[in-house]
């Protein structure tokens, strides 16, 4: 064992060479993991402080939202509160996409607690359009994100499943960048 260890120190070359591949390989690595995907791409398109106007109940409805990047870049967060002096609604929304399953993740955080919480979504994005389904035990929401490049804006669909599984509208909404207030 000992004239082993001593053929290889013996040769400052050869370990200059197994040392350039170990380091080679750890940076061709990293490089590859941080290259974006055109599913992270599609995600990074929320960044950024929007203001959100559509309806809910058929009556108008206003938001702020701020979208960043969150838990090392590991998911979207959208910050959502009503732009009224007193917020009736506020919540998170945080959406991932899992490489190894090819699909979208989302977990929606709202002020009516923990209850809601329970369920994850899981979606598809087609082209701009990204499509999440939440299974909640009482009936599905379907939320339906749509990234118009165009404009640089959002559309948001929000949509309850009913008993006889007929999808109804609940909300939507429009994102353009703006700043709250």
């Amino acid at each position: 064992m000992a004239s082993v260890h001593r053929l290889w120190w013996d040769r400052p070359g050869l370990i200059c060479i197994v040392l350039f591949c170990m380091t080679a390989g750890t940076v061709a690595t990293r490089a590859a993991d941080s290259a974006t995907s055109p599913d992270e791409a599609y995600l990074d398109a929320l960044q950024g402080t929007w203001v959100m106007r559509g309806t809910l109940g058929g009556k108008p409805v206003r938001y702020f939202a701020d979208g960043q990047r969150v838990l090392q870049g590991g998911f979207m967060k959208l910050h959502m509160i009503d732009a009224g002096s007193r917020p009736l609604y506020e919540a998170d929304v945080f959406i991932g996409f899992d490489a190894k399953a090819n699909d979208y993740i989302a977990h929606w955080l709202d002020r009516f607690g923990a209850a809601g919480a329970r369920v994850v979504a899981r979606g598809e994005r087609q082209g701009q359009r990204l499509v999440l389904i939440f299974p909640y035990a009482n009936g599905a929401f379907r939320d339906t994100f749509t990234w118009q490049p165009e404009s640089s804006s959002w559309a948001l669909l929000l949509e309850s499943q009913g008993g006889n599984g007929t999808w109804s509208t609940f909300t939507t909404y429009n994102l353009i960048r703006g700043s709250p207030r």
